[in-house]
């Protein structure tokens, strides 16, 4: 089956995720989902037995089945940290037409059996899988391990957007802002993580002075349904939101381009830092 180039732009690098996790499941304490703004910016280094499983445009549908994944993978898994950022409320990542295929590719290296309505979206999952079954699963391993990288993070391999698509992506971001479906997800996300007793921080992560400039909007308007969904349920574990969207202490040179942080920058060294002290407070108040 024909794929898009989104996929094959995606395997080795997710091929390699996949090889990672595998090898690591067993000691990881700390998982981090999320989109493409995790996936340059955390670094595991700064925190023990931690794994990033962040990449481009993955939505919190794919999270959620993610996380499911890890639960069964990693016994000894205490906490979650998840990247929100402008567009999670109504980003679906099956609805992208460049986008879209990329959901199945991580179904299938993953196992994680993700329903779509898309007959195409579901085929091709279901071909990805079987292929992975009859020996594909091999070769890519083999290419996927010479990928430089701990972890899942994979700095090398995080190049700046095209600032050509600055508008478009821009525009894109604030119309998913103004949709709610996904954010059933994210209930369901901390829904489990309260059930299981993970703490949850929950990272809103910096963006250049440009990208604010042009949205022009306060952070406490972009993520109004976040600060609720935290703020409004009796959650019996520790959920703390990191909101760096307003930090200047980011500085535009910290960017690659207007919001993803440079992966081998002070940027991501800063927020990998941020993050370990919300993960260490939460551990120390359980």
């Amino acid at each position: 089956m024909e794929v898009s180039q989104a996929v094959k732009e995606s395997i080795l690098q997710l091929g390699a995720k996949r090889v990672m996790f595998e090898q690591a499941s067993e000691t990881l304490e700390t998982i981090v989902l999320g989109s493409s703004h995790g996936d340059y910016a955390f670094d595991p280094a700064y925190v023990p037995n931690s794994f990033n499983l962040c990449y481009r445009s993955l939505d919190l549908k794919h999270c959620y089945s993610l996380y499911q994944r890890t639960i069964t993978a990693c016994p000894n898994l205490k906490n979650l940290v998840l990247f929100y950022s402008v567009f999670s409320p109504g980003s679906m990542l099956e609805r992208s037409p460049n986008e879209g295929e990329i959901g199945p590719l991580f179904s299938a290296l993953f196992d994680l059996e993700v329903e779509y309505q898309s007959e195409h979206l579901t085929k091709l999952a279901q071909a990805l899988t079987q292929q992975l079954q009859e020996g594909m699963a091999a070769t890519l391993i083999e290419e996927a391990a010479k990928l430089d990288g701990h972890a899942g993070f994979m700095p090398n391999y995080k190049g700046a957007v095209p600032a050509s698509e600055f508008k478009t992506r821009l525009l894109s971001h604030i119309k998913h802002n103004y949709e709610s479906g996904a954010d059933y997800y994210l209930l369901k996300i901390l829904a489990l993580a309260n059930r299981l007793g993970h703490a949850v921080t929950i990272v809103i992560p910096p963006v250049s002075s440009a990208y604010r400039n042009a949205l022009n909007t306060r952070s406490s308007v972009l993520f109004r349904e976040l600060i609720e969904v935290v703020d409004l349920f009796p959650w019996t574990v520790p959920i703390k939101v990191l909101n760096a969207y307003d930090d200047e202490a980011y500085e535009d040179s910290f960017f690659v381009d207007s919001d993803h942080l440079d992966a081998r920058g002070e940027g991501t060294r800063m927020l990998s830092r941020a993050i370990a002290a919300m993960v260490a407070g939460s551990e120390a108040a359980a």
